[in-house]
């Protein structure tokens, strides 16, 4: 893309080399050491919201001191006509989902997880900082109608998908109060786009990356967004440990959940170290949200395929519960027990 290296010219760093490598994400990305001998990770933000999200992504920098608090790759240069970003190339780095993947993603790296997204959340915010829109999701909208535009750009799983949501009363309902109880805390700054893949270890050294959802949120989308990481991780491994019957999926799913519960009271022990946590419904809304982010993750898996598998459908029932009734996995979840009447 001319854009790349006309940001790469104007700031002296020559040109990619030939070795350069790409991710996958919902960006195009490149990642390699330019002529000038600097390594770079370069970002070009499109699709949906595009312009809103280079604001974001680059507002986290505007934290200033604040930021300095949570290790992340340095932005080192941004063109905003093109979208382009330009980010330190932490060479080597392993994100949090391979590192997982292979039994390698330790408790001590989750206390160290909640410590960083605790003191993000501990940030004074001046007003006009950060993005203070509300998320695109959960939204009712597509809880009970698809536009003939989302229709015809879903898979045929997608369908599926949103075809039981749609019929579910008490789920629409639930995520409907869950998204008006958002709205009554006290908002602070969130990631809200957090998931394992998110982090990344860099010579010993846990960063967090990707800011383009950046804003001021309900915290328990962040919490809860970590837990449903490993709770989808638990559903997944269902498939290896189970015949796919209904009181199989049950008993498996509790083991896979109580085999990572270390790690999720490890991030909610780290979470607390950065400051009392006053707000007495935050665990059951983390609950809540840990459901929704395991349906969001079961709706990306589900974009190339014709219809949802047993498994998926195992893990629609398990968010379905921990949407309807949060206060009921608190303590599986890690979380503490939230005082009877806490919303």
């Amino acid at each position: 893309m001319p854009e790349i290296g006309s940001v790469m010219e104007r700031h002296g760093w020559g040109s990619l080399t030939s070795d350069v490598v790409a991710f996958p994400g919902r960006n195009d990305n490149w990642a390699g050491t330019t002529s000038a001998g600097i390594g770079v990770f370069v970002k070009k933000i499109d699709g949906p919201d595009a312009a809103a999200r280079f604001r974001r992504a680059l507002s986290f920098a505007g934290l200033g001191q604040s930021a300095a608090k949570i290790a992340s790759p340095a932005c080192l240069a941004s063109d905003q006509a093109t979208r382009v970003l330009v980010f330190e190339f932490l060479e080597g780095a392993r994100n949090g989902n391979t590192l997982e993947q292979e039994g390698l993603f330790t408790q001590a790296l989750a206390g160290e997880a909640g410590r960083m997204v605790g003191r993000l959340h501990g940030m004074p915010v001046a007003d006009g900082t950060l993005d203070t829109t509300v998320p695109s999701w959960p939204r009712l909208g597509g809880l009970q109608a698809l536009t003939m535009g989302e229709f015809a750009s879903r898979s045929g799983a997608q369908l599926e998908l949103f075809g039981l949501l749609q019929k579910d009363a008490p789920l629409v309902s639930a995520i409907a109060g869950l998204g008006e109880l958002s709205r009554q805390v006290c908002r602070v700054p969130t990631h809200c786009d957090l998931r394992l893949d998110q982090f990344l270890v860099h010579q010993g050294k846990l960063y967090l990356a990707d800011w383009e959802e950046l804003r001021v949120e309900d915290p328990a989308r962040d919490v809860g967004a970590f837990l449903g990481e490993w709770v989808a991780r638990s559903v997944h491994a269902i498939g290896h440990t189970a015949q796919v019957t209904a009181e199989a999926i049950i008993s498996s799913g509790v083991r896979e959940l109580e085999s990572r519960r270390p790690f999720l009271q490890a991030f909610w022990s780290g979470y607390q170290e950065t400051g009392e946590v006053t707000d007495p419904g935050l665990a059951p809304r983390s609950a809540a949200f840990a459901g929704w982010h395991l349906l969001d993750r079961i709706l990306a898996a589900s974009t190339e395929r014709a219809r949802l598998s047993a498994l998926d459908r195992a893990g629609i029932g398990i968010a379905r519960r921990l949407l309807c009734s949060p206060d009921l996995f608190c303590d599986v979840l890690g979380l503490p027990v939230a005082p009877k009447g806490a919303r």
